[in-house]
């Protein structure tokens, strides 16, 4: 293996630098802040090039978490600047204006306690207002759930709210049952009513003569030809007359119902009279 002499260029060099100074002063070194540098220093880049590899990039990148740290460094020495400063400047104005009394003090420390409070207050109102802003949001926002599945938001309901519901729901269809049930017999009040009122009663037709003797066919006969009294041909006429005084008497005695009600009254009281021609076929 050959060896190589590496020192050649440095003898080459205090040669040259002895023909430029014959008094024999060393060279000055080249420095760089405080460091003093040797007279040659190889950099990586050619280095790497002599052996045959590759140089790595420079890097362009700065570090964020040192950044980070120095602008935090930054804020707090200029907040602690400030402080001493203010500090500095308090001291000065209170030993200018001399020891104050204790009603001043007093006085001050009041005017400070209102500007907190009033700071306070314009605080929990800006975030009273934040929040409202913030549920007016969430109310307009729609339910993404249900938009996912294609339908509108469903609220939540409790087994109270059901049970409420259905006590709800019971009592309207008993309700409904018992109207039902009220006008379903008063049609058949109605019915029967207008079934013995315009159907003819035979059993009292005088034409007609029924016995099961002689004897008896005289009687009756000679019961018949004596006059009669003249039949009630128009029985809803009675109706109608004790409808009116029957109504007349109510609104006196309870005021304030409906006339539909007055009228339900007057017809359980017209079933029970003795002028219902009903009543009188029963007797």
């Amino acid at each position: 293996m050959r060896h190589v002499d590496r020192t050649g260029w440095l003898e080459e060099f205090w040669a040259q630098a002895r023909k430029k100074n014959p008094e024999g002063a060393a060279p000055r070194a080249r420095t760089e802040g405080h460091r003093r540098l040797p007279l040659y220093q190889p950099s990586f880049r050619s280095t790497a090039r002599r052996r045959g590899g590759r140089a790595m990039p420079k890097k362009m990148g700065i570090n964020s978490k040192a950044e980070a740290a120095r602008a935090r460094r930054g804020a707090a020495e200029a907040e602690r600047r400030d402080r001493e400063a203010r500090a500095q400047e308090e001291a000065y104005w209170q030993a200018a204006e001399g020891p104050k009394s204790r009603s001043a003090r007093r006085r001050e420390e009041d005017a400070e306690k209102r500007v907190e409070a009033a700071a306070r207050r314009a605080e929990n109102r800006r975030l009273a207002e934040l929040e409202q802003q913030q549920l007016a949001a969430a109310a307009r926002r729609p339910d993404r759930k249900a938009a996912r599945v294609g339908g509108p938001a469903v609220p939540k309901v409790t087994e109270a709210e059901l049970a409420r519901r259905r006590e709800e729901e019971r009592l309207r269809l008993q309700r409904e049952a018992e109207a039902a049930r009220k006008r379903q017999a008063r049609t058949a009040d109605e019915e029967e009513y207008g079934r013995v009122v315009l159907v003819a009663n035979t059993n009292r037709d005088d034409s007609v003569i029924e016995a099961r003797s002689v004897e008896d066919a005289i009687a009756k006969m000679s019961i018949a030809a004596e006059p009669a009294l003249p039949p009630d041909r128009h029985p809803e006429r009675r109706l109608k007359a004790f409808e009116e005084a029957e109504l007349a008497r109510l609104k006196e005695e309870k005021p304030g119902l409906t006339l539909h009600q007055y009228k339900d009254m007057i017809w359980k009281l017209w079933k029970k009279s003795p002028d219902n021609p009903l009543n009188q076929v029963a007797d």
